[in-house]
C-alpha cells in the first residue's frame, strides 16, 4: 500500500503501464485464457464434498420394490399413447394415483403466446399432481418429484418409464411413517410451460402469458425438487442436468447427493453424456482433454441461458432442483427401473433429514466431472486477468488524453506569433488587392473586420473535442439498442396484416437492423469541406467503451460465468486492437474481425455449433444451410423465453453487447490522425 499511497511511485507505475500497455494486454489475455482452461486439470481443481452434514446420504438401507407388474403398466401407458398421438396419459395417471390412496388434483391453465404467434388464440393445458402429507410434522415444508408428460408425437424421448417409477414410489412412500416433509408428485404438460404454470399457481404469481388456475390444494415451502426423464427400463446410464434459467445452478450439495447415491447403487452417472476420467488417466493429456471437454459442454449449456430441463424453473424461487435423464438401449440395458427407484428413494430420505434450506455449499461453480468442481474463488482470478487487458488499455488511453490536455502552451504561443505576422502580411496584400479592384482606400477599421471574419470562418472548421465529439455516437447507439429491444413487437404486428410468417418477419427485420448498423458510422459522419468523414475523439470513446465492456463482463460473470467467459474471449482482443489506421490492410482487417464478433455472427456460429449433433446429408455446406434455417427459429425461441420465463439473454445483447460493438465499429471508421 505504501507504493500506491506515494504519488511519485503511483505516477511511475502509471507511466510504465501506459508505455508497455500493448505487451501487458497481450500477456494478460493469453495468461488468463490458458489459466482458465487449465482449471479442468485435476491438480488445479478439487474433489466434491458434502457441506450439509444433515443429508447423511446412504446411511439407511433401501427397501424400495415395485408391488405391481411393471411390464403391464408399461403396456397400459403405451396403449394410452396409441389412442391419440397428440394426447398425454394424464387421465390414466390421475386414476392410478387416486387408486394408490394419494390426494390427487388437476390444475388447468391457458397459454397466450406473445408476438401474435397464434393471433390471440389461447392454448389450454392441464397438470396432474398429488400430495403425500407428512404424518409426524407440521407440514410446512415439502419436496417435489416431477415427470414431464409427453405425447407420442413429441420429438423428445418418451417419459413413461419415469411415470412408472413415480407410481411405484407413491405406493411405497405411503406405507412409510418416517416422513417429516410433504412429498408432491407432479406430472406437467407442455414441458416448461406446464411447470411454470404450476409454479406460478403454487406461489400466487400472475403472468400475462401463462394464466394458471388456482391450485385446489397446496403444501408447505418447497425445499428441493427432482425431475425424472426416463423413457424405458433398459437403462445404460444416467445423465444429470443442472443448468437453470439465465445460467442459475443448484446448490452443489444436491448434485453431490444425486451422484453419490447413483454410484452407491452401481448406477453409472454422467455429465452431459461424458463419463468421468479414471484416477489413473486424470493427469494425462488425454484425461485433461476429456475433463476440459466436459467442462466446456457444461459452460455451453449454461451460457445459453435456457434451462436444460423442467428443473431449471425452480431455481428462480430459490428451490434447488436437478434432472435425472436416463439414456437407454433399444434391446437390453445394464440397469432396470428398480435401481432408479432405489436411488430416488435414497435421495428423498436424505432430503427428509434437512433442517433448513440448502445454503452451505457452492451456488457458483463449474464441473469438469461429476466428482470434481471448480469454485468461484478459482475461476474468477483468471477471468479478472482477461478483463484486465481492457482496463490497462483504457488507462493508457486516458493517460494519453491527459498528457495532450496538459501539454504546455509554448507551441500555441509560437503559432499565435506567427499568425499575427501572417495576419499583418495578409492585411497588406488584401489592402493592395482591394485598392486595385475598387480604386478606393480602406481604413484600419475595415481591414480589421475582414481579418476577424476570416478568423471566424477558420474557427468554425475546427473539429469538436472531448465529450461533445462522442455524444452523437453514444446517443445513436442507445437509440439503435432501443430499436433492437422493441423491434420484435413492431415487426410481429406488421407481419400479421401482410399475412407473413411472424418468425420470418422478425428475423428479416433483425437482418435489416444489422445492415443499418453496418452503415451506422456513415449515417452520423460529419460533413466537412472536402468529404463526409467521421471525426471524433476516438481515444476518449475507446477508453469509455473498454471500461463499459469490463463492467459488463464482471457483472455478468457473477451470474453466468460461462457466457461472460465466451464473450470475453471474443471481445477483449478485438476491442484492444481496434484503432483508426491509414493502412487499407489494417482498416479492412479490423473491420473483418469486428464483423466476426458482431452479435449476428455470434448467434450464427452458436447455431452452427448446436447443429453439429444433428444429422445432415450435405456435408459442411449442408451444415451451414441447416444452421441458417435454424437461426430464425432460435431467435424466436429466445424471444418467447423472454416473455414466458423472464430470460434476459435478448435484453443483454440489446443493451450491452450491441451498443458496445457499435462503438468499436465506429472507431474502425474514424479518420486517422
Amino acid at each position: 500500500m505504501g507504493i500506491l499511497s506515494n504519488p511519485k511511485s503511483r505516477q511511475l507505475i502509471v507511466e510504465k503501464v501506459s508505455r508497455y500497455n500493448n505487451i501487458l494486454c497481450g500477456a494478460c489475455y493469453v495468461v488468463g485464457v490458458i489459466w482458465f482452461m487449465a482449471l479442468a486439470y485435476k491438480p488445479f481443481n478439487a474433489k466434491t464434498y458434502f457441506s450439509e452434514n444433515a443429508l447423511l446420504p446412504g446411511v439407511v438401507e433401501s427397501g424400495f420394490f415395485f408391488d405391481f407388474d411393471v411390464s403391464s403398466y408399461i403396456t397400459e401407458v403405451k396403449e394410452e399413447l396409441k389412442r391419440d398421438k397428440r394426447n398425454v396419459p394424464r387421465d390414466w395417471l390421475y386414476q392410478k394415483m387416486r387408486e394408490a390412496g394419494l390426494e390427487t388434483y388437476k390444475q388447468n391453465y391457458t397459454i397466450h403466446y406473445p408476438l401474435h404467434i397464434l393471433q390471440g388464440q389461447l392454448v389450454p393445458g392441464q397438470n396432474v399432481y398429488g400430495i403425500l402429507r407428512a404424518r409426524r410434522a407440521s407440514r410446512v415444508e415439502a419436496v417435489v418429484l416431477s415427470v414431464p408428460l409427453r405425447s407420442k408425437s413429441s420429438e423428445l424421448p418418451q417419459t413413461y418409464g419415469g411415470l412408472i417409477v413415480m407410481l411405484g414410489l407413491v405406493r411405497y412412500f405411503i406405507r412409510q411413517p418416517y416422513w417429516s416433509k410433504d412429498i408432491i408428485f407432479l406430472a406437467t404438460d407442455r414441458e416448461e410451460l406446464g411447470m411454470q404454470a404450476w409454479l406460478d399457481g403454487y406461489h400466487h404469481v400472475h403472468s400475462q402469458y401463462i394464466r394458471p388456475d388456482e391450485l385446489p390444494a397446496r403444501s408447505g415451502q418447497i425445499q428441493a425438487a427432482l425431475n425424472l426423464e426416463i423413457p424405458d427400463s433398459n437403462i445404460q446410464f444416467m445423465n444429470i442436468k443442472m443448468e437453470g434459467l439465465n445460467g442459475q445452478l443448484p446448490n452443489l450439495d444436491l448434485v453431490n447427493l444425486v451422484v453419490r447415491l447413483c454410484n452407491r447403487h452401481g448406477l453409472q452417472v454422467k455429465l452431459h453424456n461424458k463419463a468421468d476420467v479414471s484416477d489413473m488417466e486424470a493427469e494425462t493429456p488425454q484425461g485433461y482433454l476429456q475433463s476440459a471437454g466436459t467442462m466446456v459442454r457444461m459452460m455451453w449449456a449454461q451460457a445459453s441461458g435456457s434451462p436444460s430441463g423442467n428443473h431449471g424453473l425452480f431455481h428462480r424461487y430459490h428451490i434447488e432442483a436437478v434432472t435425472l435423464e436416463a439414456v437407454c438401449k433399444k434391446k437390453t440395458g445394464r440397469f432396470s427401473l428398480d435401481t432408479v427407484g432405489r436411488v430416488v428413494e435414497g435421495i428423498f430420505r436424505s432430503l427428509n433429514n434437512l433442517l433448513e434450506r440448502f445454503h452451505q455449499s457452492f451456488f457458483f461453480y463449474l464441473l469438469p466431472g461429476t466428482e470434481r468442481y471448480v469454485s468461484i474463488g478459482l475461476y474468477m482470478i483468471p477471468f479478472a486477468i482477461i478483463c484486465c487487458s481492457c482496463l490497462i488499455k483504457a488507462i493508457a488511453l486516458w493517460v494519453k488524453l491527459s498528457a495532450d490536455a496538459s501539454k504546455p502552451d509554448t507551441d500555441t504561443d509560437i503559432a499565435v506569433g506567427e499568425g499575427k505576422a501572417g495576419s499583418d502580411k495578409n492585411v497588406t496584400e488584401t489592402t493592395a488587392a482591394t485598392q486595385e479592384k475598387t480604386g478606393k482606400k480602406l481604413d484600419t477599421k475595415s481591414l480589421h473586420d475582414i481579418v476577424e471574419e476570416d478568423t471566424d470562418i477558420d474557427d468554425h472548421d475546427d473539429r469538436p473535442s472531448g465529450v461533445l465529439s462522442i455524444l452523437p455516437l453514444v446517443l445513436s447507439s442507445v437509440i439503435m439498442s432501443v430499436l433492437c429491444y422493441t423491434g420484435p413487437e413492431l415487426l410481429s404486428s406488421v407481419a400479421v396484416p401482410f399475412k407473413m410468417n411472424v418468425e420470418d418477419g422478425i428475423f428479416y427485420g433483425f437482418i435489416a437492423l444489422f445492415t443499418a448498423s453496418l452503415m451506422f458510422p456513415k449515417m452520423i459522419a460529419r460533413r466537412t469541406s472536402e468529404e463526409k468523414r467521421l471525426n471524433f475523439d476516438w481515444r476518449l470513446l475507446k477508453a469509455l467503451t473498454l471500461i463499459f465492456q469490463s463492467l459488463m463482463l464482471f457483472g455478468l460473470a457473477l451470474m453466468n460465468i460461462s457466457l461472460a467467459y465466451f464473450l470475453a474471449v471474443l471481445f477483449v482482443p478485438v476491442s484492444v486492437l481496434v484503432h483508426p489506421s491509414k493502412s487499407r490492410v489494417s482498416q479492412w482487417g479490423q473491420k473483418l474481425l469486428l464483423l466476426l464478433i458482431s452479435p449476428f455472427s455470434i448467434l450464427y456460429v452458436a447455431t452452427v455449433i448446436r447443429s453439429l449433433g444433428d444429422k445432415n446429408e450435405g456435408g459442411s455446406l449442408g451444415l451451414l444451410g441447416d444452421a441458417w434455417s435454424n437461426l430464425s427459429h432460435g431467435v424466436l425461441l429466445t424471444l418467447v423465453d423472454r416473455y414466458f420465463f423472464g430470460n434476459w439473454l435478448f435484453a443483454l445483447f440489446s443493451f450491452a453487447v450491441f451498443p458496445n460493438w457499435l462503438s468499436l465499429w465506429s472507431i474502425s471508421f474514424c479518420e486517422s490522425e
